[in-house]
This record gives structure tokens, sequence and C-alpha cells, in this order.
């Protein structure tokens, strides 16, 4: 398949200040929310008030573990929104922003307002979810 670069649709240069502003606030909130996840599984169960004793129950432990579980997969999600935010940022002064990954076409100005990491068009993005998808499910 070859990569068409064409340009990018009309009007975004005008939203570009706007668009990198937005990435770059919405890095700033995961970073902080990545900062606050690491210190809370930072802390020793013993600092939390936490019973460390063989004899603690079950459904404590079941909780705490529960806990840290959460906090594990919210940071794998926080990490890979931050990757693409930052993709975002790095890209955004190149002739590449607002054209697809994938297909070369232009992504709608729509759609980079609303979501401004997109590299993909909505096409392309929803052919790559249903692999990701199909993916998931064989692993399963």
């Amino acid at each position: 398949m070859t990569t068409t670069v064409t340009r990018p649709t009309e009007g975004l240069d005008r939203y570009k200040e706007s668009i990198r502003m937005r990435l770059e606030e919405r890095r700033d909130e995961i970073l902080a929310e990545i900062a606050q996840d690491d210190a809370i599984a930072a802390t020793a169960l013993d600092e939390r008030g936490e019973d460390l004793t063989p004899s603690q129950h079950p459904a404590d432990v079941a909780s705490d573990l529960y806990e840290r579980t959460r906090l594990v997969t919210e940071r794998r999600g926080l990490d890979h929104r931050l990757v693409a935010i930052e993709d975002a940022l790095a890209r955004i002064d190149t002739p590449g922003f607002g054209l697809c990954a994938d297909c070369g076409d232009s992504i709608p100005v729509a759609r980079m307002l609303v979501r401004p990491q997109a590299s993909r068009c909505v096409e392309c993005q929803t052919r790559e979810d249903r692999l990701v998808r199909r993916h998931a499910g064989a692993r399963a």
C-alpha cells in the first residue's frame, strides 16, 4: 500500500496553538495522576495502618491486592495515553500533523479538535480497534 501525503485539512493550522495547549494540559493532568498513583503504591502497608500479621483476614488481603492491581491497570492506561499525547506534541509542527498515519488522508478538523492526539482517520482507527479486539479475544 502506497501512502500519499496530502495537505492536512484546511483550517487545521488556525487551531494548532489551541490543540497544543489542550495536549500540554492533558499531559500535565496525566503526569499528576501518575505521581499520585505512584505515591499511593509506594506507601508501605504498615504506614497505612494495615495489619501485617499472619492472621490478617483474607478479605483484607484481597482488598489490598485489588487496589494494587487497579493502580497497575490504571497506570498502564495512563502511560498509553501519555505516549499518544507526547507523540502528538512531537508531530504538531510537522507537515504530517493532521494526516492519517495509515492511509495518509487528512484527518477531519473536527476529529482533531475532539481528539487532538489522533494519528488515524476514523476509518483506519476503527479498523485498528477491531484488530486489537480480535487479538485480545484470541488471547483470552
